[in-house]
């Protein structure tokens, strides 16, 4: 009998379902297109965390269906930690609002750690409307009631949503325009073709540095400004708390994924967060690096879902 218990514990030992995590590569998906802000952070966050976690990590995107490819993708994955997802905002907060199929649910998750806090900022075409600040905005648009439209890459996105919320929250009526990409925004923006836009701020920063140049971010949405941003106030300080919020980034996991491999993750990502080296990449992008407890992540998805969820029964938006 001794002899079959040993035998048995060796073998159990030896079964690769039992084999102490990580013991191959971890793949992480990326539901964005190479070279965007999120891929550049999350390639430089899976360098200095695999030598942490002891295997490497390995970036794969998977763009598509405003982020509802990649994620659909990982749901559908073995829960054993070497399939992860660099998730979005959008496809646990807004998507399932706007959507009418959406091939997942966050039931299908076990979140990890967020990683960063993106604020947007409302950036404005201030050379051809003369205005300095957002509150000489406001009153310009409501002294041209039905003139002003506002730009952002999509309808039903996080950046039409912020729009509207500031159109409800101040009373206002900016009519919405939809693009497919930033540069097309910015370049209308430029040229006063829209008077305004709800978008990310990197890739407006530049113009907004422009002494005497035609366009200007005159508000960004964080609880804190961020470090690129640093002159731009937030709408807190500019009076509106209810416009503080931001898109995130972080890692979630397959439903299931066992305690073990979640811990272990985690423990790499977040040290990996805190390298100089990151928190600077973050930091260009007009980003804050931010990390959380699991728990800490469901509370916040929890937060932006019901709130989203809001906006989109308000505007009556729902999308193929």
């Amino acid at each position: 009998m001794k002899r079959i218990v040993i035998a048995l514990a060796a073998a159990l030992l030896a079964c690769p379902a039992l084999a102490q995590f990580p013991d191959k590569p971890v793949k992480l998906v990326i539901p964005y297109p190479p070279g965007g802000q999120f891929d550049i952070h999350a390639r430089i966050l899976a360098d200095k965390a695999s030598p942490l976690l002891g295997q490497r990590i390995v970036v794969e995107n998977k763009p598509g269906a405003a982020t509802m490819l990649g994620a659909e993708y990982v749901a559908g994955q073995k829960p054993d930690g070497y399939t992860v997802l660099w998730a979005g905002a959008n496809m646990f907060t807004i998507a399932p609002h706007v959507y009418k199929e959406v091939r997942y649910k966050l039931a299908d998750f076990q979140t990890v750690t967020l990683v960063n806090e993106l604020p947007m900022g409302f950036e404005v075409s201030t050379d051809k409307l003369g205005v300095k600040d957002f509150k000489e905005f406001v009153a310009y648009v409501k002294a041209n009631k039905g003139k002003v439209n506002y730009g952002t890459s999509g309808t039903g996105g996080l950046q039409h949503l912020m729009c509207e919320l500031v159109n409800m929250q101040l009373g206002l009526d900016m009519f919405h325009v939809a693009y497919k990409s930033t540069p097309e925004i910015l370049q209308d923006l430029r040229s006063g073709t829209i008077q305004a836009a709800c978008d990310g701020m990197t890739a407006y920063l530049a113009a907004h540095r422009e002494a005497g140049g035609p366009v200007r971010i005159l508000a960004q949405t964080a609880g804190t400004r961020a470090e690129a941003a640093a002159d731009v106030p937030t709408f807190r300080e500019l009076g509106y708390p209810d416009l503080t919020f931001a898109t995130w980034g972080g890692i979630v996991a397959p439903a299931g994924t066992p305690k073990e491999a979640i811990d272990k993750l985690r423990t790499a990502l977040v040290a990996a967060n805190e390298d100089p080296e990151v928190k600077a990449a973050v930091a260009k992008g007009a980003a804050i690096p931010k990390t959380s407890t699991p728990a800490e992540f469901d509370a916040l998805i929890k937060a932006d879902y019901e709130r989203w969820g809001a906006v989109v029964r308000k505007l009556g938006l729902k999308l193929d």
